[in-house]
C-alpha cells in the first residue's frame, strides 16, 4: 500500500470497464498519467463514462457499482488494485457529483473535522474552508445547506488531501460564479505546491485558468483537447400577455431563517425568466413556493394552469425500473413515449433501470417525464447539470420551442449562458427579488 504522504504520480494501465448487463466496455484499455502540479479535465457527452472513470480510479467501481474492470490503477508506483474505497481514501481525495452522497455527519463543523481526521497534515483546511465559505457554516446542520452550499462543504473536504491526486466530479455543477472562481484559485494554488488533480467537467469554461488540460472521453478512450467552450443560446420567441403566474409580497424562510421578503412576480404565458443568486440565497426554496410545493411564510401565488418543477436532484424525481417506464408511466401512448426517448437521447437506454445513467442522462429523463405531462408553467432547477454543451442547446431549443406554444418557464441557474435564452434575467440579493445580473 502506498504511503498517504507520498504525492508521485497517478497512473492508469490499461484501464477497461464493463458495467454490469452492458455488452460493451464504456471503458476501454485507458493509459493516463497525472503528474504532480498536473490539473486534467475530462470533457465528453453525458453518458460518456466521466464519472465511470473516477468512480473505477477511487474505487467504487466495482465495489459499489457492480463491474468488470481490468487493468490497474497505480499511485507513487504501487497498484491500487486491491484496494477498496476505504482504504483508498486515505491516498486520494474525492468529491462525488452528488454532494449529498458524502455528507453523512450533522453539521458543517463535524464534517470538516472528519476530513481533516482522514488526510492528516496535507492542506491548510481552514484556509481552504475559509477560502470557500465553508467557516461561515460551521454551525450549521447540512440538511438546512443550499445544494450550493453542500458542494463547497464537499469540495473542502475533497481538497483537504492535497498535495495528494483529487478526483472532482462536476466540481462547478451547483456553484454561483463566485464559487467557481475560488475554486479555481485553489487549484492553481495547490498545483503550485505539487497539488494534482483528475476531473470531470461539462462547464470547462467556469474554471478558467485552474485546469490547464484537457481530455475528451469518447468511444471509450481519451484523446487530448481543448478547453470545452461556452455553447451560445439563441435568443427566445417573443412572450405572451397572459399572466399565467403571480407572486404578491412573498416571505420565505427555511429552517428558522428569512430567505426572502417583499417578493413581487409576474410571469406570462411563452416567457423563459433566468432566476439566479448566491449558493444558499433561497433559489430553490422560492422555486418550491412558486410550484405550490412549499408554504411561503406569508404572501401568495395565483397560477392559472398546472405547475411542475424539476427539482436539482433528478435522483428524487425517478421511481420507475426502466427509463421506458418513467416515460411511460406519465403517458402510456407507446408512440409519444418513444418519441420522447429519441427527442431527449435515451432511446438506447430504455431497458436500462434510471438509478444506472449519468447524471445527464437522469437530468434528461426527468426533463422528458415532466414534459410528458404538458404543464402550463415549467419551474427547472438547474437545468445545466450534467448536460454537456450539445445538450444544453438542445434542451435550449425544445424549451423555445414550448415556449412558442406558450409554456411558460423558470429557470434557476449559475450558467451565464442562460441569460441570452432568457427573456428577463432576475437575481435574489439581499433577501429581494431584483432585474439584471449586476
Amino acid at each position: 500500500m502506498p504511503n498517504p504522504g507520498d504525492v508521485r504520480a497517478l497512473e492508469l494501465r490499461g484501464l477497461s470497464v464493463r458495467l454490469a448487463d452492458e455488452a460493451r466496455p464504456i471503458l476501454h484499455d485507458l493509459d493516463l498519467l497525472i503528474e504532480p502540479g498536473e490539473a486534467r479535465g475530462i470533457a465528453g457527452r453525458s453518458g460518456s463514462g466521466k464519472s465511470t472513470l473516477l468512480n473505477a480510479i477511487s474505487g467504487l467501481v466495482p465495489w459499489l457499482h457492480r463491474a468488470e474492470v481490468r487493468g490497474d490503477v497505480v499511485l507513487a508506483g504501487e497498484s491500487l488494485s486491491d484496494l477498496d474505497p476505504g482504504q483508498r481514501a486515505h491516498l486520494l481525495g474525492t468529491c462525488l457529483d452528488r454532494p449529498d452522497a458524502q455528507l453523512f455527519l450533522p453539521t458543517v463543523a463535524q464534517e470538516i473535522e472528519a476530513a481533516r481526521r482522514l488526510h492528516g497534515d496535507g492542506a491548510d483546511l481552514d484556509r481552504i474552508a475559509e477560502r470557500l465559505g465553508v467557516d461561515a457554516l460551521a454551525e450549521r446542520r447540512v440538511t438546512e445547506l443550499s445544494s450550493g452550499q453542500r458542494q463547497r462543504v464537499a469540495l473542502a473536504a475533497a481538497l483537504a488531501a492535497s498535495p495528494r491526486p483529487v478526483l472532482l466530479d462536476e466540481p462547478t455543477a451547483h456553484l454561483d460564479s463566485d464559487g467557481a472562481q475560488r475554486l479555481a484559485e485553489l487549484l492553481t494554488e495547490a498545483l503550485a505546491v505539487g497539488g494534482s488533480f483528475l476531473l470531470g467537467e461539462q462547464a470547462g469554461w467556469r474554471l478558467a485558468a485552474g485546469v490547464g488540460a484537457w481530455s475528451k472521453l469518447e468511444e471509450g478512450r481519451v484523446e487530448p483537447c481543448g478547453r470545452p467552450e461556452m455553447p451560445i443560446c439563441s435568443p427566445p420567441p417573443d412572450a405572451g400577455t397572459e399572466i399565467v403566474l403571480a407572486a404578491s409580497g412573498l416571505t420565505v424562510d427555511r429552517g428558522g431563517r428569512r430567505l426572502l421578503e417583499g417578493v413581487d412576480l409576474e410571469l406570462r404565458s411563452g416567457e423563459v425568466v433566468l432566476l439566479t443568486g448566491a449558493n444558499g440565497a433561497g433559489k430553490s426554496t422560492l422555486a418550491q413556493v412558486l410550484a405550490g410545493v412549499r408554504k411561503a411564510a406569508s404572501g401568495s401565488v395565483t397560477r392559472t394552469g398546472r405547475a411542475v418543477l424539476m427539482l436539482p436532484s433528478a435522483e428524487l424525481q425517478l421511481f420507475a425500473g426502466t427509463v421506458a417506464g418513467e416515460v411511460t408511466a406519465v403517458n402510456r401512448a407507446q408512440a409519444e413515449s418513444a418519441r420522447v426517448l429519441r427527442r431527449h437521447r435515451l432511446e438506447h437506454l430504455g431497458a436500462r433501470a434510471p438509478w444506472t445513467l449519468s447524471r445527464g442522462e437522469r437530468q434528461r429523463l426527468v426533463h422528458a417525464s415532466l414534459d410528458l405531462l404538458r404543464p402550463e408553467i415549467m419551474i427547472i432547477d438547474e437545468p445545466g447539470q450534467g448536460l454537456d454543451p450539445e445538450d444544453l442547446e438542445d434542451l435550449v431549443r425544445l424549451i423555445h420551442r414550448r415556449a412558442e406554444k406558450g409554456r411558460a418557464y423558470v429557470l434557476i441557474s449559475h450558467r451565464r449562458e442562460l441569460a441570452a435564452a432568457a427573456h428577463r434575467h432576475l437575481r435574489i440579493k439581499d433577501r429581494r427579488l431584483v432585474e439584471g445580473e449586476s
